[in-house]
């Protein structure tokens, strides 16, 4: 069964054929990375303001709000999947900095990982909820809320790793067992949906 589009997902791939793009073509119109653009058409949806966005898509920012925002409800309405989704995950990322709990994701396969993945939470940070060596799953297609734990990816690969308390711009995340962190330049905030618990 097709998996169904949003209205703006939609609205991205009828215009990017209309104009005969390559998704390279269009993120570089955009001035977004080819991997942002490519993953705006399956689930992730964009931070706003992008009046740049708006444009290519000849409607105003306060519609480009509206769509992003029926998608985004769309999104949190539908159901997670099932657990046998997360069998088949890749891991991905290792931490590059247990203090700081900051992962490096290996910028020659997947800066950021486009599909459900999972990570090894080799940092004290987020004990008592996370041990350290346990493996959890995130969800890209969760759309992230204030309260969930998250992995916020930032330029150059990196990313940390925390209970998510405001984004925007940049994502502040807390810690169980540390200082916060306040990750700016972010390309993607994934939840981490399912964990061991050993």
């Amino acid at each position: 069964m097709p998996e169904k589009k949003s209205r703006f997902a939609q609205m991205l791939i009828d215009k990017q054929r209309e104009r005969n793009l390559t998704d390279r073509e269009t993120a570089g119109e955009l001035g977004e990375q080819q991997q942002t653009f490519s993953t705006w058409k399956r689930y992730s949806l964009p931070r706003l303001p992008r009046p740049k966005l708006a444009s290519f898509l000849n409607i105003s920012e306060e519609k480009l709000a509206e769509f992003v925002e029926e998608a985004r409800h769309a999104a949190v309405d539908g159901k997670i999947a099932p657990l046998t989704a997360f069998a088949k995950a890749s891991t991905y990322g290792r931490v590059s900095d247990r203090k700081d709990g900051k992962f490096k994701f290996d910028s020659t396969r997947k800066a950021v990982p486009d599909g459900r993945y999972a990570v090894i939470v080799d940092t004290k940070l987020m004990e008592p909820v996370f041990k350290v060596g346990c493996k959890v799953w995130l969800d890209p297609t969760v759309w992230p809320k204030p309260g969930n734990d998250v992995i916020a990816h930032s330029r150059g690969g990196l990313a940390w790793i925390g209970r998510l308390e405001e984004l925007g711009e940049t994502a502040r995340l807390s810690r169980y067992a540390g200082d916060p962190v306040t990750v700016s330049d972010l390309t993607a905030v994934h939840v981490i949906v399912l964990a061991e618990r050993v």
